[in-house]
């Protein structure tokens, strides 16, 4: 997947899983409970060699650390996103919500505890947030309102210059052009997009009608995985740079 940096060897194993077990890009609904209360046994196996945000670090730049400490905030906080990333490739939505959520929150909640304020991962943490519900769907949640209306609320708090949204967007487009649309599927994704191109909430739309499509499903199952994996590549840049 990543290109520029390195994996560390706990999490190569998951990365490699979900690279041949893609997400469905809307999930079950989601049980709300701790990192305390959840039960991690409900997952694929291949999550047990993560645990902390130590896992996330190549082994050779953790050596170094421990003789110059230079472990910087910015990647403590992304390897907290790293970790939450994976547990989402596995299906772990709700442990993925409470890990990111102090860092995307400025309140103290009932999940996560007291916030983590001005995070140098705000940008990676709240997008990761707004996948968690774009995953819930069409379940309630949060208010009461269903994960698609959640997932454009925090998609709305995503940092207007975080650096991933352009090189997504043009990702977006790459797969629609090699995507093999029928007329009706072809016709709803063009008056989805509209004149202006992709954005956050033009995909949460298209997500929400692919139920009545199968082509349209796939191609949303296959912008959904890209998307997971752009995050997840660009946490990893800057938690374990060349």
């Amino acid at each position: 997947m990543a290109k520029k940096s390195m994996y560390s060897t706990s999490v190569l194993p998951v990365v490699e899983y979900f690279k041949t077990h893609p997400l469905p890009h809307q999930g079950p609904p989601m049980l709300y409970q701790s990192l305390q209360e959840l039960d991690h046994s409900r997952l694929p196996d291949v999550i047990e060699g993560v645990s902390c945000r130590e896992d996330m670090f190549c082994e050779e730049l953790l050596r170094n650390a421990r003789i110059n400490t230079n472990i910087t905030k910015e990647q403590e906080h992304n390897a907290d996103v790293m970790l939450a990333l994976l547990f989402m490739m596995v299906g772990g939505v709700d442990e993925a919500h409470d890990i990111v959520l102090p860092y995307s929150w400025p309140c103290k909640t009932i999940w996560s505890g007291p916030p983590v304020l001005y995070s140098p991962a705000l940008g990676s943490a709240t997008h990761c947030h707004a996948l968690v519900h774009r995953m819930e769907g069409e379940h309630p949640g949060e208010l009461g309102n269903s994960g698609y209306d959640n997932s454009s609320f925090w998609f709305g708090r995503v940092p207007s210059q975080y650096s991933l949204e352009n090189k997504f967007f043009k990702a977006c487009d790459k797969i629609e052009l090699d995507h093999n649309f029928l007329d009706e599927a072809r016709q709803s994704c063009d008056r989805v997009k509209g004149k202006n191109g992709w954005s956050w909430n033009s995909l949460i739309e298209l997500f929400s009608q692919s139920h009545s499509l199968p082509e349209l499903s796939t191609f949303c199952n296959k912008v959904h995985n890209m998307e997971v994996e752009m995050l997840f590549n660009q946490c990893n840049t800057a938690v374990n740079p060349l």
